[in-house]
Formats: C-alpha cells, sequence, structure tokens
C-alpha cells in the first residue's frame, strides 16, 4: 500500500476538484449557501445515487424543481413546513404524485424528507441527530449509522412508508456497503474545494450549534463509498481481496487507505469515481487509456498487461 500511495496522490492532484463536480450529484449541493438548504439537498442527492450519473442528476433537479414551485424560499423552509403546516404532506404528495426514480416514486421522498423535518425538530439538525450516535472514540462511523437508520426505520412505518423507500435506507449492520450514505457523510465530513464538511472539525455555519456539545464528524472515522466503479477499481489496486462489497470490504478498503492517509483515508473517493464515471477504467486493458492512468504502476489489470507485453 506505501508503494501505491504516491500514484493516488498524484489522482486525486487531477481529479479531486471542483472543475468535476459537473459529473456528480454533489454539484447540487453547491448550487446553496443557506447550510440548512445544503443539508436538505445533500440528503436529496446522495440517496438517489444510484443509477447512471446522468439519470441521477436529472431526477435530483427534477425533485428541487417541484420543491421549488411549492416554496420559493428554498428546500429548507419547505422540509420545516411539512412538520408544522397543516396538511402540508397531503400537499406534497400531490406535488409528488408523478415523480419516479427506478425504484423508487415520489411518496418516498416525502417520507424522506419528512424524517428530516423530524430530526430538526427533535435533534436541531441531521447532524446533531447523527452525531448523538458517534462519540470522539468511535473508529469509525458504523454504530452512528446503524443508530440512525434503526431511528429512522421505525419512524418511517409511524408514516406509513411504502415498501420501495427503505432503498433509500442501508445499514451496516444488514452487512450493505451502505455506498450512497458513506458518500453522504464524506460531503458532511470533509471540507475541501468538493467537500464541504457541514459536520466536520472544520465547519463553522449555524448548524454547529445544534451539535452535542465536543462532537464532530471527523475525516479518519469516514468508511469509503464503494459503488460499481471504487468497488472494482479497488479489486484492480489490491485493495480487497473479496468478490463481494458489502460492508466487510468497504471498511476493509478503508483500513488499507489509512496506511497511506490515516487522517483521511476517503480522501481519493472522488478521484476513483471519476475514473469510472468519465469511463477513463474500463473493464477490458485499453492501450490509449491505461498507457496515462496515473494508478497504472500499481494496477492488477491495466499494469499486468504492460508488464507482460
Amino acid at each position: 500500500m506505501k508503494k501505491l500511495g504516491p500514484f493516488l496522490d498524484q489522482l486525486a492532484l487531477r481529479y479531486s476538484n471542483a472543475h468535476y463536480l459537473g459529473s456528480d450529484p454533489l454539484e447540487f449541493v453547491h448550487r446553496y449557501q443557506n447550510p440548512w438548504d445544503q443539508e436538505a439537498v445533500a440528503l436529496l442527492a446522495a440517496v438517489l445515487a444510484y443509477g447512471n450519473v446522468k439519470q441521477i442528476r436529472s431526477s435530483v433537479a427534477s425533485a428541487l424543481a417541484l420543491i421549488q414551485q411549492a416554496e420559493s424560499l428554498g428546500p429548507a423552509a419547505w422540509v420545516r413546513g411539512l412538520g408544522q403546516a397543516p396538511g402540508a404532506r397531503r400537499r406534497a404528495e400531490t406535488l409528488f404524485s408523478d415523480y419516479v426514480h427506478r425504484f423508487n416514486v415520489g411518496s418516498d421522498l416525502v417520507v424522506l424528507f419528512s424524517l428530516l423535518s423530524r430530526s430538526w425538530q427533535r435533534h436541531g439538525s441531521l447532524g446533531s441527530h447523527f452525531l448523538k450516535g458517534l462519540s470522539p472514540e468511535h473508529p469509525t462511523i458504523e454504530g452512528a449509522l446503524n443508530r440512525l437508520m434503526t431511528d429512522w426505520k421505525n419512524e418511517a412505518a409511524e408514516l406509513g412508508a411504502l415498501d420501495s423507500f427503505h432503498y433509500l435506507l442501508t445499514a451496516p449492520q444488514d452487512g450493505s456497503c451502505c455506498k450512497r450514505w458513506c458518500m453522504f457523510l464524506r460531503w458532511m465530513g470533509r471540507h475541501d474545494s468538493v467537500d464541504p464538511g457541514l459536520w466536520g472539525v472544520e465547519a463553522a455555519s449555524e448548524l454547529v450549534r445544534t451539535f452535542p456539545e465536543g462532537r464532530r464528524l471527523r475525516a479518519d472515522q469516514l468508511v469509503m463509498p464503494l459503488d460499481t466503479h471504487t468497488g472494482r477499481i479497488s479489486q484492480y489496486l489490491g485493495l480487497t481481496e473479496r468478490k463481494s462489497l458489502g460492508w466487510k470490504a468497504a471498511i476493509e478498503i478503508t483500513e488499507k487507505l489509512r496506511q497511506w492517509e490515516p487522517r483521511d483515508p476517503v480522501r481519493y473517493d472522488f478521484a476513483l469515481a471519476r475514473l469510472g464515471i468519465l469511463d477513463l477504467c474500463q473493464k477490458r486493458y485499453r492501450v490509449e487509456i491505461c498507457s496515462q492512468c496515473e494508478l497504472r504502476p500499481g494496477c492488477r489489470f491495466g499494469g499486468a498487461k504492460e508488464r507482460k507485453a
């Protein structure tokens, strides 16, 4: 892993910058300045992040357009209204009645935002709700994520959520890699030109006032988000030998990355994902692509092909 580290740094230097946000749903979060809007939009963009990027971005944009249609003041005002204004949820159900994103329908988003509204009312923010389950001694976000998912699953049942809604909530205790939630927490815990770090150690917005005393989400507690791109590339790089890319694989890959970057093991996620999203790492050797890749020396796939040649 020590030998691979410099090549990962080169990759991050090239792709981990705001220029590539247009290929990621995180870009929608950067369109807002109000931290409450950012927290709401980040949640939406993360849970819908399954499928191809074009479809994901279209679905996020469509949902935000509907919210803007209903509430000109922005997403946060609309979310708060779900828990305060009489008949707000019924109107929201009507507003999202024709909405579909792959396995999910509009009522699923209404339940999701109703849960967010409850977290704001009861805990001050979603960040505060999550951080109440995360102590500074916890090595990863695993326990806190399990707790949040349990809370929301119980409350979703009270709200009469459809079976399809539960696709939006994934927990480590179920063995899932929890890609979308690990990605959301990366956005919340890290701060650079890509990640806003609303719950992180450098956060300075009004959200911080809602957090339990002494609690922040540290970058070293994050777990690598695994999707088809980062999972496959992690296998190419020897970061895991597992064929099943569940929670155990996510932890294993995170621990390997921690050997090189102990304080911020998931800083390479955005860059690694660009290789797949931008079709710069394919499932076959392409000399015109592989020969230019920063990771070529440590890659079991492209690098091996060159060594044999």
